[in-house]
């Protein structure tokens, strides 16, 4: 078996009703589906300076921003510490050169990080929907994929270098990436569906070379 490569993926954050506790979590198809790709999965904890430490101790291959939570400014159930995080999680990808893949809020991070606007979206949650553009070439299996998201990505804003590499039935912004960043976003859930984050990631690594 080759040699398997490390990826830091951060976690939603809930408050547990009628308990006074906050869990940081992942849906459990994260692990599998990365396995299958050839990666090491490890969590990002929701605390800015022990994520940085984990990103300094384990020196990733891959950084993934998942899914789950509002990103700031789009909702009313604010999560600061996992902001923070991915803040910092950004922050050092970029600086390293490490590839960074943002899914759903993960998507819209990276966008706010590269100052694109979002906008309110409509017809996108708990829907599965046909996509257009380059991206949608990498599937292995069906070309619907699953999507939960109220804000998307104005195409207006993005900045020069980022490119448009899938779009939904209605001409809106489902993927975009930035090559010298190494960064890739994606507005769906590649890891809902059997081979899609699979083939993300690797049209994540054609797209950088």
């Amino acid at each position: 078996m080759s040699e398997r490569r490390v990826v830091l993926v951060t976690q939603r954050r809930d408050r547990v009703p009628d308990r006074l506790e906050v869990r940081d979590a992942l849906e459990d198809s994260w692990a599998s589906c990365l396995w299958e790709a050839g990666w090491v999965p490890f969590p990002a904890v929701n605390m800015a300076a022990a994520a940085a430490a984990q990103f300094e101790a384990l020196r990733p291959g891959l950084v993934i921003l998942s899914g789950g939570n509002d990103a700031p400014g789009t909702g009313q159930e604010p999560v600061p510490a996992r902001d923070e995080t991915e803040s910092v999680l950004l922050s050092l990808a970029a600086r390293t050169g490490t590839p960074l893949l943002g899914v759903c809020r993960g998507a819209q991070m990276l966008a706010l990080s590269a100052g694109m606007r979002l906008v309110r979206v409509e017809g996108h949650v708990r829907v599965r929907h046909a996509l257009t553009g380059p991206l949608a070439s990498a599937w292995r299996g069906p070309s619907e994929v699953a999507s939960f998201h109220h804000w998307g990505v104005e195409e207006d804003s993005l900045p020069a270098g980022w490119d448009v590499l899938a779009r939904a039935e209605e001409g809106g912004v489902e993927a975009f990436a930035n090559r010298e960043r190494r960064a890739l976003g994606v507005l769906w859930h590649p890891e809902r569906e059997p081979h899609h984050l699979p083939a993300v990631l690797e049209y994540l690594e054609a797209y950088e070379s």
